[in-house]
């Protein structure tokens, strides 16, 4: 459909010959492009598509201003050989240094060392490839298809130096409109800004995302029961509720796993650890749509059955997830205090209606009995605490007393009494304990002084030494709500929580994920940036066209809140990808545009070739727009890059009146005696 569109387009915009030249010249583009793929070993996934689709719109930009100028040489009356040199000499390093910014634009993300730069590498290789080639295409097969093709049958224009190819009414109009702007330079300016200064506070209301959930129709129910329940119960659970979801109408299977999580079939996905109280129920819909009627009906038929159960949906996600999408990780030495902590911040999370089911991963506390071991009876009895040990393991957890050998497994041969005695607490007094100074068993009453009904915690996890207890959540599936849409609302209030000396929150989940992507991909950012800079000076050998190029990229903001704002779509890492390959864009409009003035300078005053080149780059830039804002329509419609397509369709389109109109006046600006010649 992209290409479709993008064809469809230069037919119309560029005429027949013109752009069926510039498909063609597409279409090598992109052959050639799946062939390096196929060599270098990129495999045709979401990513490598997606960034086909990015790349279509930009492949054409370098064929169009090959045939765009060689198009307005002719109607200048020059040959036909003459109007291609001449075009060619003119444009190659100034469209070679704007590829090669443009492919730096994405670099960050191909060089970055996180999970994220990992899962998003591709994205990055494909542009490298298709830009590059688009480059060396529009130099060496354009000119040959130009040549070949493009007048063919046509006759030869007279020669008519004088002729000018911008006298339509909708160049006339553009010139008007950017003569007024660059005798208001400074409202222009001061507009500009006080645009940009809205855009920033409008940000501030623009959803927040990591990663979107995926459209696969596949969904999670985890289900936790109290710490310690015994396997087979969990087992029985999760066989009943698998069996009452089958019955669901739209159903396609469903996966049970007991103990723990399934085995990681997608790379965004990660099992859990091994837990006897835990299970997982993986269901397949025949259709997406269909999963919030069953994750609803699930989540009644749970809470009426199991009341006991702690349940939790979720989808598939795209981009790497852990436990849960909100963590709160509370850092201490005190148990009893972590869990004080901890039930305040599950009640701040339990009080927002978007919030799912909260859990810890510390879990619910267990009563133990604990025998009262009394040192002067195990001293004359020839009995100490670590004889009590073994001899409780051996009576109710077991004990190892060799090895099975099964083919190439060796199984542990464990010996321990029936599972009634071990389930009966009434056993301990039974229990003997070997005397080693007397060589006889102890019944382990003789040796204690009691037994105590305690409460202890099942696990104490640490973190970087430390105790760490971590409260976990979810959005309601039902709520249509983002992890960071609840982040707004709670991460104040928890933030606010007064906490005693020596205890710490950190944030997990997404906030954590997103964090460390960012880190990943601004650390290279500042060089790839950097290069592009400097690229950007030895073009023009100007400090002042370099800056003046690059404060338009902040300016693309004005465009992209307005986007978001409409859409509803949230702000996710892919739009961040966006942004970057948006200031690529704009930079890449700016060197051709700028490069065109200085080239007009030299037959004309400053003014009058602000004009010129600003009218001659007028079509090239509007087609090069037109076909990028429609040939990313499609991507709208994919949930994983519809973030990155909102940036770059409004951005640009926005973008493409920032280069046309307030370049020429910030160009104008940095050159104030150069426009004193008159007007």
């Amino acid at each position: 459909m992209a290409l479709a569109i993008v064809v469809g387009v230069l037919l119309i915009f560029m005429g027949v010959r013109s752009g069926i030249i510039i498909a063609f010249s597409l279409a090598l583009n992109v052959l050639g492009t799946l062939l390096i793929m196929y060599l270098w070993g990129i495999e045709l996934q979401r990513i490598s598509l997606g960034a086909l689709i990015i790349a279509l719109s930009m492949l054409v930009d370098n064929a169009i201003v090959i045939v765009e100028g060689v198009l307005i040489a002719r109607q200048q009356g020059s040959t036909l050989l003459t109007a291609i040199n001449y075009v060619i000499r003119r444009s190659a390093l100034p469209l070679l240094g704007a590829t090669v910014i443009a492919i730096l634009a994405f670099a960050p993300i191909g060089l970055s060392q996180d999970s994220t730069g990992e899962y998003c590498k591709s994205l990055f290789q494909v542009l490298l490839i298709s830009l590059m080639l688009s480059w060396f295409s529009a130099l060496t097969i354009t000119p040959v298809l130009i040549k070949w093709w493009l007048f063919k049958g046509a006759a030869s224009p007279a020669p008519a130096a004088e002729t000018d190819p911008y006298r339509g009414r909708f160049y006339r109009s553009y010139q008007r409109i950017l003569n007024a702007l660059l005798r208001q330079k400074t409202v222009t300016l001061v507009v500009m800004a006080a645009l940009l200064a809205g855009a920033v506070w409008g940000f501030g209301s623009v959803r927040q995302n990591f990663f979107p959930s995926s459209n696969t129709p596949i969904f999670f129910v985890d289900l936790w029961l109290p710490y310690g329940t015994d396997i087979a119960a969990t087992e029985k659970m999760a066989s009943d509720i698998e069996t009452a979801i089958n019955g669901q109408p739209g159903v396609v299977t469903t996966v049970a796993t007991v103990g723990q999580g399934s085995m990681r079939f997608i790379l965004t996905y990660s099992g859990q650890r091994q837990y006897s109280n835990y299970a997982q129920i993986m269901v397949r819909m025949d259709d997406r749509r269909s999963i919030d009627a069953l994750t609803r009906h699930v989540d009644a038929y749970i809470a009426r059955y199991y009341p006991q159960v702690n349940a939790s949906s979720k989808r598939v996600m795209f981009g790497p997830s852990g436990d849960s999408a909100i963590e709160v990780r509370i850092k201490g030495p005190d148990p009893d205090r972590l869990r004080l902590i901890a039930s305040q911040v599950s009640t701040i999370l339990t009080a927002d209606p978007a919030v799912g089911s909260v859990r810890n991963d510390w879990q619910n506390r267990s009563k133990t009995i604990r025998p009262q071991y009394s040192p002067t009876l195990g001293r004359e009895l020839g009995v100490d605490k670590q004889d009590i040990d073994s001899a409780l393991q051996m009576n109710f957890s077991g004990s190892r007393a060799g090895l099975y050998r099964e083919g190439a497994d060796l199984l542990p041969v464990v010996v321990r009494p029936p599972a009634a005695e071990r389930q009966d607490a009434n056993h301990l007094q039974n229990v003997l304990v070997w005397s080693q100074s007397r060589q006889q068993y102890i019944p382990l009453s003789n040796v204690v002084s009691g037994f105590n009904l305690e409460w202890e915690d099942p696990l104490i996890l640490r973190r970087d030494r430390s105790r760490v207890l971590t409260v976990m959540t979810d959005p309601d599936p039902l709520s249509n709500q983002t992890p960071g849409d609840i982040l707004a609302r709670v991460q104040p209030q928890i933030d606010a929580l007064s906490l005693p000396h020596g205890y710490s929150i950190e944030w997990g989940g997404d906030a954590e994920n997103s964090s460390e992507a960012q880190q990943g991909l601004f650390t290279t950012l500042p060089l790839g940036y950097l290069v592009m800079f400097v690229i950007t000076v030895l073009m023009f050998s100007s400090l002042k066209n370099a800056i003046a190029i690059w404060l338009t990229v902040p300016l693309a903001l004005i465009g992209v809140t307005p986007g978001f704002l409409i859409t509803g779509i949230p702000f996710g890492f892919m739009a961040l990808i966006g942004l970057l390959s948006l200031s690529g864009m704009l930079i890449r409009n700016g060197i051709v545009l700028v490069e065109e003035i200085e080239q007009q300078k030299q037959e004309k005053p400053q003014h009058e070739a602000i004009i010129y080149a600003a009218t001659s780059r007028l079509r090239p830039i509007l087609l090069t727009a037109f076909t990028t804002v429609l040939g990313l329509a499609p991507l709208l419609l994919d949930v994983f890059f519809q973030s990155m397509a909102v940036v770059i369709m409004f951005g640009l389109g926005f973008a493409t009146l920032l280069t046309l109109l307030v370049l020429p006046v910030i160009y104008a600006c940095f050159h104030p005696k150069d426009m004193r010649q008159p007007q």
